[in-house]
């Protein structure tokens, strides 16, 4: 096996992820190092279960400070130095900074952050190989801070990456509450340490500004132009329901007119009786024969009147139906999810995803034409 190092493993007595910054600083993991330990499914070859063995911070002959670490135990096979397509620069470049940040060595804004402060550091952990990721590095607090909020992120990209795909990618762990930083491959050296030292993050509350309006408004101009579509389909299908209605009312009345007049004209005048019935109806008052048209329009006109607002009733119902259906539910805490754009589109995500919950849903299929 070759030098990497291992952050997280799977606490197997609790079933947790659990770092080493955890174990070596956390009093409730501190004496646990003896319990078993499993290697995260990420750095496992498919199928494999490798054991794990805790190593707690010391200094080298040299004087170099070595910080806590996992290694596999002996003649443990199938552990994977790099998650699946990560390049051996990529965790080198991690590893420094994560050591950095543990020793204080890299500052943030001139200062040594207080290890006191921080719930924990992450590298390397994943909810999934193909769903969100979370930053490289990921520096969490035990409470917000009044600066960086819940927390830091530190994303390494060294390769080339588009403004707008920055910009998404910061916005949304921005919008979870964490402050940040992209660290590019110029800001290394051969042997991918820091150049600088000392990083310069932005407040929260600036990067949320700074972000609010180059991405949110896009985000909110989409969504309006969603509803506008919407709008317009309501309204092109209640047109279309009551040019329908009045196209059948047309029909109607001619219908009853038409037959009306083959009825009478097929009266046998031959026949004494119809004769008489004859006579009788062409003697009858012709205004109260048209007052009797009238009134049997009128009718006729209420009830259709009444069948379009049947109608539209039964349209706006289905609708609410069909939009109440739209909700999810987290399927792991059951509370109401929410839409999130990652690499592969749109999907469903818990309100706490991915820190609390990894609720996850992959079935959002937005149509913008």
């Amino acid at each position: 096996m070759g030098d990497a190092k291992y952050i997280s493993v799977i606490h197997t007595p609790t079933d947790k992820i659990v770092t080493a910054f955890k174990f070596q600083h956390d009093a409730t993991w501190i004496g646990k190092e003896k319990d078993e330990l499993m290697a995260t499914a990420n750095y496992c070859e498919q199928g494999a279960k490798v054991k794990m063995i805790f190593v707690k911070s010391f200094e080298r002959d040299d004087g170099v400070p070595i910080h806590a670490y996992f290694r596999s135990a002996p003649n443990q096979v199938g552990l994977r130095e790099n998650l699946s397509g990560e390049s051996s620069s990529h965790r080198k470049a991690k590893e420094n900074v994560y050591d950095g940040v543990y020793s204080g060595e890299i500052k943030i804004n001139g200062e040594v952050l207080d290890k006191q402060k921080i719930d924990d550091i992450y590298i390397e952990y994943r909810t999934s190989k193909n769903g969100y990721v979370i930053p490289d590095i990921l520096i969490k607090f035990k409470e917000e801070h009044i600066k960086y909020g819940y927390g830091i992120f530190i994303e390494i990209q060294l390769s080339k990456q588009n403004e707008e795909e920055t910009l998404l990618r910061t916005y949304y762990r921005v919008i979870e509450g964490f402050s940040g930083i992209w660290l590019w491959e110029n800001d290394f050296d051969k042997d991918m340490n820091l150049l600088n030292k000392d990083l310069e993050i932005k407040s929260h509350r600036q990067l949320l500004s700074e972000l609010d309006k180059n991405i949110e408004n896009n985000f909110i101009n989409r969504i309006n132009n969603y509803g506008q579509i919407i709008d317009k389909k309501i309204v092109d299908s209640k047109n279309d329901i009551w040019i329908y209605c009045e196209k059948s009312k047309e029909s109607f009345n001619g219908e009853i007119e038409y037959i009306s007049k083959n009825v009478i004209n097929k009266l046998d005048v031959e026949n004494s009786k119809l004769e008489d019935l004859r006579q009788l109806a062409d003697s009858l008052d012709s205004n109260s024969w048209k007052r009797q048209d009238i009134d049997f329009k009128e009718f006729t006109e209420e009830l259709i009147c009444k069948g379009k607002t049947e109608i539209e009733k039964s349209i706006i119902n289905i609708l609410d139906k069909n939009i109440e259906q739209m909700k999810k539910f987290c399927p792991n805490c059951n509370k109401p999810m929410k839409i999130g754009k990652a690499m592969g589109g749109y999907n469903w995500y818990c309100p706490d995803f991915p820190l609390k919950c990894d609720g996850l849903i992959k079935d959002v299929n937005f149509h913008e034409d």
